[in-house]
C-alpha cells in the first residue's frame, strides 16, 4: 500500500503525535469511510483504494476473528479461517457507515464481527448452516431466545423428539450420554490431580470476568493496546475497561492462589 498516494488523495485531519497506534487506526478508518459517497452501495464498492487501505489498517482484526471463531470442522486451520474472514469482509466492506441502510454509530469491529463470523460459519462448518439454524430456532422459540444464542445447556429445558435432540447434541459437538458413560470406563486419570486451569472458561457475567478471561487467553497482563482492541471490538469505553482492570488483576491473582492452595493440599508426597 502506497500511503503517500492514499494520504494525498484522502488527506487526514488527525494529529498522529497525540494518538496511540490503536487510536489512530480506529479514527483513520472512520475518516477513510467518511470519504465514501452516500449515493449507492454500488458506487461505494468502486473505491477499492479505500478498501485496501482499510484492510491494511485493520489487518490484525481478521486475525482476531480467525483465532476466536470456533468452526465445527476439524480440517479447517487458522489460515483457512483468516482467509475466509478476509474474503467475506471484501464482499461487504462498503456497507459500513452507509446511512441509507445501516447504523453509523457502530464501531468497525462491532459492525463486522457478527456479519463476518456468520458468513464463515455458513462456508466452513461441517454442519450445514441452514440445518443448524432451523433446529436451533425450534429450541429458541420454546425458550424465547434468539436461535444464535441457543447453547447445549438449553437442551435440558425443552421438549423435542429424541432424534432431533440427538442431532442437536451432535451439532454442539458433545458426546451422547450413553457414549460418554461407556467411554469413561477406559479413561485413566490421577484421582489426586486438580488442574490449575479449572474454573477458567469462556463464560463470564461481568466486564471484570471478561478481563480475567482475556488475561488467561493471552497469558499476560493486559496493556493499554489490548484494552483499546477490546474497546473497539466490543464497543465498550476504554476508560471503563481501564478502571476495572485492577479489580480483574486482583480477582485473577486470588483465583490462582486458591487453585495453588488446593493443589498443594491434595498433592501426593
Amino acid at each position: 500500500m502506497d500511503w503517500d498516494v492514499i494520504n494525498s488523495k484522502y488527506p487526514s485531519k488527525l494529529d498522529a503525535s497525540t494518538l496511540t497506534k490503536d487510536e489512530w487506526r480506529k479514527l483513520r478508518t472512520i475518516e477513510l469511510y467518511d470519504y465514501l459517497p452516500q449515493t449507492t452501495l454500488e458506487e461505494r464498492y468502486t473505491y477499492t483504494d479505500i478498501r485496501d487501505a482499510v484492510i491494511e489498517l485493520n489487518y490484525t482484526f481478521f486475525g482476531y476473528i480467525a483465532s476466536h471463531k470456533f468452526i465445527n470442522n476439524s480440517s479447517i486451520s487458522y489460515e483457512d479461517k483468516f482467509q475466509s474472514a478476509l474474503l467475506h469482509f471484501m464482499e461487504m466492506w462498503h456497507k459500513f457507515r452507509f446511512a441509507k441502510k445501516y447504523r453509523t454509530d457502530l464501531s468497525f469491529g462491532v459492525f463486522f464481527k457478527p456479519r463476518i463470523t456468520e458468513c464463515m460459519e455458513r462456508e466452513l462448518d461441517d454442519v450445514k448452516y441452514s440445518l443448524r439454524r432451523s433446529m436451533c430456532m425450534e429450541v429458541g422459540n420454546q425458550l424465547g431466545k434468539h436461535w444464535a444464542k441457543v447453547t447445549y445447556d438449553d437442551l435440558k429445558h425443552v421438549t423435542l423428539p429424541p432424534d432431533k435432540l440427538a442431532s442437536l447434541k451432535a451439532i454442539f459437538g458433545s458426546m451422547y450420554n450413553a457414549d460418554l458413560e461407556t467411554h469413561a470406563l477406559f479413561i485413566e486419570s490421577d484421582e489426586n490431580y486438580i488442574s490449575d486451569l479449572e474454573g477458567f472458561s469462556d463464560n463470564y457475567d461481568s466486564l471484570v470476568d471478561m478481563l480475567v478471561h482475556e488475561m488467561c487467553v493471552q497469558e499476560k497482563k493486559l496493556e493499554d493496546s489490548d484494552l483499546l482492541n477490546l474497546a473497539m471490538l466490543l464497543d465498550i469505553p476504554f476508560e471503563k475497561l481501564k478502571q476495572l482492570l485492577p479489580d480483574a488483576e486482583k480477582k485473577l491473582y486470588d483465583q490462582i492462589q486458591f487453585k495453588l492452595a488446593i493443589t498443594d493440599t491434595f498433592a501426593t508426597e
